[in-house]
């Protein structure tokens, strides 16, 4: 690419600039592949991999794609292994995508739709993607997390992981909710349009009138979300902030769900070291079910239990009789005058709402008040960590989930839905490198590489391939020599290659 004469402004002259580097960019990149392949070739256990042929491939990267020739192998137990995509790491992560690439792609569409994120790679980065291609990288890049979480599943449920929690805590603090998220149309599934998940379709209605009645056609269906928390730290401005928190979404089974986040807890925390628990919730069955059989404290969610009084009651005065009843805590004084207020309405919408909320508070009666309001002490807390009122759901969802999922007008598949949240959930609490490292890879990799002896290093090794390295020109040979380029040299004159191949 020539930079042309003529006048150009400063943008258009910034990004020409930017496409002729990534261009230079891939050019080393592939040069050095392919040098390194010739390392590789000749540095392999050849009773163990057999040479088969050469193979072109390409790997999209930051800079663009980069075409490269590498060798084929036949391993001893009859699989074909590309051994310097496995020595490079290429293979590993969102198939032919560099790692780099992937977690850029990851992160624009966390924060936009997926059509909005490929273009801001394309006009950021040097390679060139679509909207479904973002869509695919990011459910390979969830499909490695959901692997990861049923392997901690495995180990858990056979007692082979041991104690992988190491926040050591004494309290821990847990809090479940529901969020309903609009689920794409049937015959749009059937499809395969699987862009629309992030919602691109909808997104492009322009007035509220149509968002809703789209939403309407859709349906919704509640996702279970989890949080835990080990307290509350307050920074130097005042405010309150969750400490060691992690978070969990999915659509599913209640069961399931929990199932799944205990894991995650049990590999955060040392659960051996709590002492009590806190369990808060909106009081659905499920989460009384689930939260049952541990040896916890369940409590009415303060925010729920005060959203209900304010929907059911209309008038001030009636509240703040709610509200003191609540805060006399007198539990059957509530129920009584709720009772009261409900024969005294002056309508049958007014008296069904009323009911309503005397059905759900006395299902709730054993739990309507928080573990402060019942004088429950917990264990002494940790120096700079506080022990607070639960109630933190309800912004966590916002800043977690319903931002990206739920306040745009776009409608998900189940599948499509549990990979974002999950990614999402991950990103804002433990990070996802964290989860996504948690474990060694299953099962014992064959060690392939292995140094040159003395006496191997100036013959052919093997069956009559994998000399042709030692004659092979050092990269740039006969290449326009720049500072880059002489730098890579320098580096490869000064450190033996069969070191280098270890690094």
């Amino acid at each position: 690419m020539n930079i042309t004469e003529g006048q150009l402004d400063f943008k258009t002259f910034e990004g020409l600039i930017f496409k002729i580097m990534c261009q230079i960019a891939c050019e080393l990149m592939r040069e050095y592949l392919e040098w390194r392949d010739l390392g590789v070739m000749a540095s392999r256990d050849t009773k163990e991999y057999r040479l088969i042929d050469i193979r072109e491939t390409t790997v999209k990267t930051i800079m663009g794609e980069v075409r490269y020739s590498r060798r084929y192998y036949r391993g001893s137990d009859g699989k074909y292994v590309f051994l310097l995509d496995e020595a490079m790491g290429i293979s590993s992560g969102c198939g032919l995508i560099s790692e780099n690439l992937a977690e850029q792609i990851v992160a624009e569409c966390m924060e936009k739709s997926f059509r909005k994120a490929a273009q801001s790679i394309n006009s950021l980065t040097g390679q060139s993607i679509s909207a479904q291609g973002a869509w695919d990288v990011v459910q390979q890049y969830s499909g490695q997390i959901e692997q990861q979480v049923e392997r901690l599943e495995e180990l858990g449920a056979s007692d082979s992981a041991g104690h992988l929690g190491n926040i050591s805590s004494s309290m821990l603090f847990v809090e479940y909710d529901d969020v309903w998220i609009s689920r794409q149309k049937e015959t749009r599934q059937r499809r395969g349009d699987t862009v629309a998940d992030a919602g691109e379709q909808t997104e492009a209605a322009d007035g509220k009138k149509h968002g809703k009645k789209q939403e309407k056609k859709l349906g919704k269906k509640p996702m279970h979300v989890g949080t835990a928390y080990t307290g509350w730290k307050q920074s130097k401005d005042g405010r309150y902030s969750t400490v060691n928190k992690i978070a969990y979404a999915t659509f599913g089974s209640a069961f399931g769900f929990t199932s799944s986040f205990e894991t995650l807890m049990r590999n955060c925390y040392d659960m051996d070291g709590i002492e009590r628990q806190v369990t808060n919730g909106d009081g659905a069955q499920w989460i009384r079910t689930e939260s049952e059989f541990k040896d916890s404290i369940l409590q009415l969610d303060p925010y729920h239990r005060s959203e209900a009084i304010i929907k059911a009651v209309a008038g001030k005065n009636a509240r703040e009789l709610l509200f003191g009843a609540i805060r006399e805590k007198d539990v059957e004084g509530l129920l009584s005058t709720i009772c009261e207020l409900a024969v005294d309405a002056d309508n049958e919408p007014e008296q069904k709402r009323l009911t309503k909320l005397y059905g759900y508070f006395y299902d709730n009666k054993d739990i309507i008040l928080t573990w402060k309001e019942r004088g429950i002490k917990l264990p002494t807390p940790p120096e700079g960590i506080t022990y607070r009122e639960l109630g933190t759901q309800e912004s966590s969802n916002c800043s977690l989930l319903t931002q990206r999922m739920k306040h745009r007008k776009g409608s998900w598949t189940e599948q499509g839905a549990n990979h974002m949240a999950k990614i999402l959930c991950f990103r804002n609490t433990i990070g996802l490198d964290t989860i996504l490292c948690s474990l060694p890879e299953p099962g014992d990799a064959k060690p392939w590489l292995e140094p040159l002896s003395a006496a191997k290093a100036p013959q052919y090794d093997g069956k009559g391939y994998g000399a042709d390295w030692l004659h092979a020109e050092m990269p740039f040979d006969n290449a326009f020599k720049t500072h880059g380029r002489e730098v890579i040299r320098n580096m490869l004159r000064a450190q033996p290659l069969a070191k280098l191949h270890f690094i």
